[in-house]
């Protein structure tokens, strides 16, 4: 009996991700397997703040395990890279599991998305 005990498998489901978008990163999507660089910090260069990006793994994940899903999510933003801000394993009345919280940034300081998409208001005409 103990024997079969010791040889119980440990199902482990893929890592879920959840993305928050901030603002439009006027970019196509990119495909699922693009190539998405992970900063530890934020650039020096100028850069604008598109999404959230989270992921959550189970108890027994690693960052190697949940990392490259938040990276698969990322590309859909159309983001040059994803910023980590925490990655850590944990355990909250809420969530257990292995947790990254990372930004997507698209580097510039303008959105041309949102180009020509002020308000324009008609100057007043008197005398009518």
């Amino acid at each position: 009996m103990l024997a079969a005990v010791g040889c119980a498998r440990v199902v482990s489901l893929p890592p879920q991700v959840t993305l928050s978008e901030m603002e439009p990163s006027g970019r196509a999507a990119k495909p699922p397997d693009c190539d998405m660089p992970v900063l530890r910090h934020e650039p020096l260069r100028d850069f604008r703040k598109v999404a959230i990006v989270e992921g959550l793994g189970n108890v027994y994940a690693t960052e190697a395990e949940v990392l490259p899903a938040v990276q698969r999510k990322a590309c859909e933003t159309g983001a040059d890279a994803i910023v980590v801000n925490t990655s850590k394993s944990q355990t909250t009345e809420s969530a257990t599991g292995y947790y990254i919280n990372s930004v997507a940034i698209v580097y510039g300081k303008e959105n041309p998305a949102a180009a020509g998409t002020a308000y324009k208001i008609p100057p007043v005409r008197q005398g009518n």
